[in-house]
């Protein structure tokens, strides 16, 4: 697990701030580059890359920007969201958590088979027509989009369950698989802010910019993502053939004005074992970072706007 000091954040934050976005943009795109340069020895045998995460690790960019990666180095590759694959709400009326409401982390929420055989069928290079979910009406429909992998042309796919082979199935044996999120802590003396926090933070900033949530609604939700991280995501994490650390180290500085007031209120009503309290003591204590530097293709955009992957 790597570390950083609030005082090194803060000196970066305040004395050289555009370095400061340029150089942890840098860093990530060097692990993204090696692991493309791996990909891409191995694109015969595996032409299949799996990419799982908790709840905001930033999968979605991940994913864009490996397939821009791959494409320059002349492996064109298509990008695939596991989220298409859900299989309509009627299924799953029946899949609830422990406190009889939805469990929209249960992996039981997919099209499986659906999943296998087309993943499979990509990898032989047959043609598949792609589905696609109406989340508003909760419904699998048909994208029309026909899709067949070439020769030297690779697939992405990623979503929470991707390394989880009851879901994945065979494609397990001739894939990349990668398992991302936040692996670093920031410390201030012996308070120490645990990496699942840097997520919820940037589920806040998500969840109220384009999912319609409050932010009670989303503290609500943390013990359920946490309770589905537990049962299914983290125990298939040794699978993975990489990890990736999507920390960027200046993302709190700029998340600082956008929800320094909202971490003040959800604190007062947040269970002590949250750790929104931890949350609070660094965003008081952050210099602040207006986001004008950051780059349109960079992770931090996924949440707070403005990328050129997401919406």
């Amino acid at each position: 697990m790597n570390a950083v000091t609030l005082q090194e954040i803060n000196t970066m934050a305040a004395e050289t701030p555009e370095h400061f976005i340029v150089d942890a943009e840098a860093a990530y795109d060097r692990q993204l580059r090696t692991l493309a340069d791996d990909i891409c020895r191995h694109a015969s045998e595996r032409p299949i890359t799996l990419i799982s995460g908790p709840s905001g690790s930033g999968k979605t960019t991940t994913a864009c920007r490996l397939e821009q990666i791959l494409d320059a180095a002349g492996f064109e590759s298509h990008t695939l969201s596991m989220d298409d694959y859900y299989a309509d709400g009627t299924r799953n009326a029946d899949i609830v958590d422990q406190f009889g409401k939805p469990d929209y982390e249960s992996p039981l929420r997919l099209d499986i088979d659906l999943l296998n055989t087309q993943l499979e069928q990509l990898a032989r290079g047959e043609a598949v027509e792609l589905p696609r979910f109406d989340f508003a009406n909760q419904k699998q429909c048909k994208s029309g989009r026909i899709l067949r992998r070439k020769p030297h042309e690779l697939i992405i796919m990623e979503g929470i369950h991707a390394l989880n082979p009851e879901v994945t199935g065979a494609s397990h044996d001739i894939a990349n698989r990668i398992y991302l999120s936040v692996r670093t802590r920031i410390t201030d003396g012996d308070v120490r802010l645990h990496p699942s926090l840097i997520r919820f933070a940037r589920r806040l900033i998500r969840d109220s910019r384009t999912r319609g949530r409050n932010p009670e609604e989303t503290l609500s939700m943390l013990s359920s993502i946490s309770r589905g991280e537990n049962l299914y995501i983290m125990p298939y994490k040794h699978l993975a053939d990489y990890e990736l650390d999507t920390f960027m180290a200046y993302e709190l500085s700029v998340y600082r004005g956008v929800l320094l007031d909202t971490v003040q209120q959800l604190s007062t009503e947040a269970a002590p074992e949250s750790g929104i309290a931890d949350l609070l003591h660094f965003m008081e204590a952050l210099v602040p970072m207006d986001d004008a530097w950051i780059p349109e293709q960079s992770l931090v955009r996924e949440f707070i706007g403005g990328s050129v992957f997401t919406s």
